[in-house]
């Protein structure tokens, strides 16, 4: 259980500086009226946001994916998984019907 508290302090943090980051190249971008892209200041500021979002969402998920084996294993697996699932639901699904009829006989 503390490596959850840890996880989530971690991830936490992590989100916490590439946040304070990007919001201190904001303001230089404001301040000094910089453009990126042959955008407007504003437009790259808001360009800069977005990116900063991105940021912060995707070393969340690498945080908690090398974390956690079993939840990467799953997630890229997923489909397998499902299929897995209803192969499984059938094979359940014939050995009821069996024991009903058996149980009918």
């Amino acid at each position: 259980m503390n490596s959850v508290y840890i996880l989530v302090a971690v991830v936490l943090a992590t989100g916490g500086i590439i946040g304070s980051v990007g919001d201190k190249f904001e303001k230089r971008v404001r301040k000094q009226r910089l453009s990126l892209f042959f955008l407007r200041p504003k437009h790259t500021i808001l360009l800069i946001a977005f990116f900063t979002g991105v940021l912060i969402s995707a070393s969340t998920l690498f945080i908690v994916f090398a974390a956690d084996v079993g939840l990467r294993d799953t997630v890229f697996q997923i489909d397998a998984l499902q299929r897995d699932i209803s192969v499984k639901q059938e094979e359940l699904d014939v050995l009821i019907r069996q024991i009903q009829s058996l149980e009918n006989s």
